[in-house]
């Protein structure tokens, strides 16, 4: 290489970008990816029974619509004789209601064990996710059946 075309390679790795072509670090957690990858941690959690870590995703004044409306206790209290074999997520959309609340709306299928029971089902779910203290936790979740 010639001197002269090393000194110009140089000079151009090492020239300061201008102003205009620097862009500021997205904020990572309040964006809509980041929602849905905290909606699958929530499923994760259940699939592998870890109630503490699913409980601690709830707002002490949870509610979750499906068939009856229940609390947080309610739920966990049923949950503690039921496991998810299987999930899948579908058709994912977000939606930012705020900096520090968010929606999310998708297509789900489950298959869980409650005792002797075998129960597989195939719903359209939301979950509203709000953030308080800087973390981001389940305010309310909704399923609806969908008939084959």
């Amino acid at each position: 290489m010639r001197p002269i075309l090393i000194l110009t390679l140089l000079a151009a790795s090492v020239t300061p970008v201008p102003a205009q072509q620097t862009t500021a670090a997205k904020d990572i957690d309040s964006e809509p990816d980041f929602i849905f990858i905290q909606e699958i941690g929530m499923w994760k959690a259940l699939q592998s029974h870890d109630l503490g870590a699913f409980a601690s995703l709830l707002l002490p004044d949870y509610i979750e619509v499906e068939k009856t409306i229940q609390t947080r206790e309610q739920l966990m209290a049923n949950l503690n004789t039921c496991t998810i074999v299987s999930f899948k997520l579908r058709n994912h959309q977000t939606r930012m209601l705020s900096a520090d609340a968010a929606v999310i709306a998708y297509s789900g299928s489950s298959e869980i064990t409650c005792g002797e029971s075998h129960i597989a089902s195939n719903y359209n779910a939301t979950t509203t996710w709000v953030r308080r203290g800087g973390k981001w936790l389940v305010q309310l979740h909704t399923e609806i059946p969908i008939k084959p």
